[in-house]
């Protein structure tokens, strides 16, 4: 067994695939393993990545057909042989002390999932467009900046969603509140790349609600879901406010909308009653409350005035 597998998914990223590998290869930790599953790439990806394999032998890689990053990182869970597992994009870079540090971390306190900084950057590495740090914060439900005990995987059989996108959701917060013990390191360990070919960033607009829906069933299956409802409602909230905000285009805001007013029986946040974010909280019932996408965008502009007759 080794200490850490590092589960790296790939697709179409010839350009960016060697910085990635470069930053893993070259971390102050020895006792890892890079299971790299690339999803059916039609460029020079796997190739690269077999050039790295041939001369570092911790690094295994796998080509699939192409699908989503959800199903290569399922195909991975059957290949890991690590007490912690970590979930990594390969078009990501990776500070050189990463691994030691969430290594250190997990097993010093003794806990089940570390979470860590990490910051955006556009080109240059070194032009940082917007830092994440959640100590005192709901942390995003993405998998990137978390190291995870890979027994509380296999003892739960979590896997990730079968979506083009918003595939890490369920699982990660799943993981998150079936951990006994979650901690943070308040470093900045991991670099995210923003490309607009991403795909992140061509996204369903569909996905991330199906993914919250698949998230609500995992806690009704686990038998948590009432122990954890106003957290899953806090983390609706933030995070469709942020998906909303993400998109630039009319079109797309539009399509957000309409499935927050569709979906909202299955979330109930209406009644929820310890709000940790008045202006999540308000900018969703301002969705539900104007009569059309139209309404809405004449009243978005005094949502802070909302804010404070709420008060």
């Amino acid at each position: 067994m080794v200490d850490v597998s590092v589960v790296l998914t790939s697709y179409n990223i010839e350009k960016y695939i060697t910085h990635s590998l470069h930053s893993l290869v070259a971390q102050e930790f020895d006792n890892y393993e890079v299971i790299v599953v690339d999803d059916g790439s039609n460029d020079s990806t796997y190739q690269i990545i077999e050039k790295f394999a041939k001369e570092f032998n911790f690094i295994k890689p796998y080509k699939i057909p192409h699908q989503n990053a959800g199903v290569a990182r399922n195909f991975a869970l059957d290949k890991i042989n690590g007490k912690y597992v970590i979930f990594l994009d390969g078009d990501d870079v990776f500070s050189e002390c990463f691994l030691y540090k969430m290594f250190n971390k997990i097993e010093q306190e003794k806990a089940e999932i570390v979470i860590c900084n990490s910051e955006e950057f556009i080109g240059d590495i070194k032009t940082t467009l917007k830092k994440h740090s959640y100590e005192n914060d709901i942390p995003i439900g993405w998998a990137f900046d978390k190291i995870i005990e890979s027994d509380l995987i296999k003892k739960h059989n979590l896997a990730f969603s079968n979506l083009s996108s918003s595939n890490d959701l369920a699982f990660v917060y799943s993981a998150f509140f079936l951990s006994k013990k979650t901690v943070f390191i308040d470093e900045t360990l991991v670099y995210k790349r923003i490309r607009q070919e991403s795909i992140s960033n061509n996204r369903d607009e569909k996905n991330a609600f199906l993914a919250l829906i698949e998230l609500k069933e995992n806690l009704i299956k686990f038998d948590i879901f009432k122990k954890h409802k106003t957290d899953f409602q806090n983390i609706v909230l933030k995070f469709l406010y942020w998906h909303f905000n993400s998109y630039k285009t009319k079109e797309k805001r539009k399509k957000v909308y309409e499935y927050m007013k569709y979906f909202e029986n299955e979330f109930d946040i209406l009644r929820l009653k310890d709000i940790k974010n008045k202006k999540y909280f308000e900018f969703y019932k301002l969705v539900l409350n104007s009569k059309n996408y139209f309404t809405f965008c004449l009243l978005r502009p005094f949502l802070k005035f909302f804010i404070i007759l709420n008060r």
